[in-house]
């Protein structure tokens, strides 16, 4: 219990001494200074006394607030019993998916180490999912070569050495318009960025913090090294960097400086010095036609015309590849002989223009259709936190979701179609790696099996398509759906997933202004930041410039996945140009030649057989 001579006034502020330990209200004695007892006017059953009402507003259920991201974007004012329900569907509270997917180039020496051949893409057709990727992919590499290469190496780590992930942020990328005030910003970044010309170290962003630690391991390793090899009593030897510059390379003094194609000096193994000693000369392994000492034979490759970087499986052929040369260099080549004496003989017909057994290659798509990928559409699993190839690439998905569509957005997206990519989603043709372009849908999601997955170039992102409906024709067949009233097409599209109105929204003027009056409930908005300067002075900033509402690429979920019936695969392979079957016969042994054959034969195992008693 609190006494009211124990409270003093500034604690009390707007209540009364009374009400300030009044709590009770329904046998409340109205002694002292105590002021009248009201109802809350949002009709919920809390019963305080007059000066109490602020305070109550402060904790009521049923006071209307604005939603705790109005910071962010979200304009809503709700009841506070309902917040806890709304934060969920908030268009503010939004998720960037971070999952990555890797790629090679499609022509790469570091993939060739891996793989002992040069797979080649399939004959892919426009609407397959993995092209569709691919082409994504693509044309986020595209962006990568506007990006200045300052912010190229600020966005490098010791994970993707070489190539950042994709995309890169919007401030990065992003083209300056008159509508989004992005004019002043671009151009102060241009001033602090450096220009392609300029020789940019690893000393910006994350590099130059791994770049540290990279330089304390290495003089921790060293002392180490040193500390062992005094211990056993020998002398520590020199540093790399402690050696002459013409022996940094393990080149001789002689020959660093020696340019006579024929030097007759002699090798001199006795010698405490490397003044003294030199290598003999020897002809250029790659048959440039240079002569040069075997010392400087390494260096000479970065020169030399005819030098190939080998791969990881190229010694397997090297026995073949030097045995045909040598067979190609010892046989002469023989004229055509002529049949009569005098007359002209024509050439031999080239290989390339003989005809071949191979089956013709099928039609080439249609031109308007046909895209040169360079990237390999088959995805690569790394993790992570793995470090990457340099010539590989690694993409993030990016997209931005509510909260709420997150989760169904990792398991259909990411898990169910990406996972599914390498020929579990869309099968292909055993033979695809030779040209074939035959391909299906092995799973459809749903119960339908018309229903199918689609990816929008425009969202860059996958939907689902369902199977068309069979609608009674009409007496009305020219009634379009522009012709129906908004509110109608309100409650229509209010029941459509983000994915399908963001296409809708792009169809007409008209249409897209109805999918935006649902932005508030069914869209998304972030907050579009630029830099500012304030007048009279240097000192720079960060405001928002707008207000981004937009349908993110969000789809129903895909509780269930239909498999189509199989046997497609096998069915194609009898018609397909590329399978060249044999064969196999059993020998008619009743023909004459067949007894001949087997005639000749019992008489040769016979005749050895008597030679192989006559020997014993």
């Amino acid at each position: 219990m609190v006494f009211p001579w124990v409270v003093s006034d500034s604690e009390l502020g707007d209540l009364h001494k009374h009400c300030y330990r009044c709590f009770n209200t329904n046998k409340c004695k109205g002694d002292l200074d105590a002021c009248k007892i009201i109802s809350c006017r949002n009709n919920c059953p809390a019963r305080f006394h007059l000066c109490k009402e602020t305070e109550h507003l402060l904790l009521c259920y049923k006071e209307y607030i604005p939603c705790p991201n109005t910071q962010y974007g979200c304009s809503a004012s709700l009841q506070r019993q309902k917040v806890p329900s709304h934060l969920p569907t908030c268009p503010a509270n939004i998720i960037a998916c971070t999952q990555e997917w890797n790629r090679w180039p499609l022509f790469c020496k570091e993939r060739f180490k891996t793989i002992p051949f040069r797979l080649k893409n399939p004959q892919a057709a426009r609407g397959d999912l993995d092209l569709e990727l691919a082409l994504r992919d693509q044309r986020l590499a595209g962006e990568l070569f506007k990006v200045p290469r300052k912010t190229k190496l600020a966005l490098r780590n010791n994970l993707t050495r070489r190539h950042p992930a994709l995309p890169l942020p919007q401030h990065s990328t992003r083209k300056s318009t008159r509508q989004d005030r992005t004019a002043t910003t671009l151009k102060d970044i241009v001033k602090l960025e450096v220009s392609d010309d300029t020789a940019v170290g690893p000393q910006y962003g994350i590099a130059k913090l791994f770049l540290k630690q990279q330089e304390t391991q290495q003089r921790r390793w060293q002392e180490d090294v040193e500390k062992a090899i005094l211990r056993t009593g020998q002398p520590v030897p020199k540093k790399y960097w402690e050696y002459d510059e013409m022996m940094k390379g393990n080149i001789h003094n002689h020959c660093a400086y020696c340019v006579d194609r024929n030097c007759v000096r002699k090798p001199d193994f006795q010698g405490d010095t490397s003044d003294t000693y030199s290598c003999s000369v020897v002809d250029c392994p790659f048959e440039c036609g240079a002569r040069l000492h075997h010392c400087k034979a390494f260096e000479h490759r970065m020169i030399c015309a005819n030098f190939e970087e080998e791969g990881e499986f190229d010694w397997i052929l090297k026995d073949r590849i030097m045995k045909k040369r040598k067979a190609v260099k010892q046989k002469p080549e023989k004229p055509f002989p002529a049949l009569l004496v005098g007359a002209s003989v024509e050439p031999r017909i080239p290989l390339k223009t003989r005809k071949s057994t191979k089956p013709p290659p099928p039609p080439p798509p249609p031109t308007d259709l046909h895209r040169t990928v360079r990237f390999d559409i088959r995805v690569e699993t790394v993790t992570r936190l793995q470090q990457k190839p340099r010539a590989m690439y690694t993409f993030i998905c990016g997209q931005d979701l509510r909260r709420d569509q997150w989760e169904h957005h990792c398991k259909n997206v990411h898990n169910d179609i990406h996972g599914g990519l390498n020929n579990w989603l869309v099968a292909r043709c055993p033979l695809s790696i030779y040209g074939c372009g035959f391909s299906y849908s092995r799973l459809y999601p749903g119960l339908n099996p018309e229903n199918k997955v689609v990816f929008s170039e425009f969202s860059e992102s996958f939907g689902i398509q369902p199977a068309p409906e069979q609608i009674r024709p009409s007496q009305d067949t020219d009634q379009t759906l522009d012709q129906l009233p908004v509110e109608i097409l309100q409650i229509i599209f209010f029941k459509l997933d983000s994915w399908t109105l963001c296409q809708v929204s792009l169809t007409s003027r008209y249409l897209r202004e109805v999918c935006a009056s649902l932005l508030d409930r069914k869209g998304c908005v972030s907050l579009q930041w630029e830099r500012t300067r304030e007048e009279g002075q240097e000192r720079r900033g960060w405001e928002v410039a707008y207000k981004r509402w937009f349908f993110s690429g969000h789809f129903d979920p895909v509780l269930t996945w239909g498999f189509n019936p199989g046997g497609k695969v096998s069915e194609h392979l009898k018609v397909c140009p590329y399978n060249d079957r044999v064969e196999h016969r059993s020998v008619d042994k009743t023909t004459p030649e067949s007894r001949n054959f087997m005639a000749a034969l019992e008489a040769k195992i016979k005749l050895k057989r008597d030679s192989e008693w006559f020997i014993q």
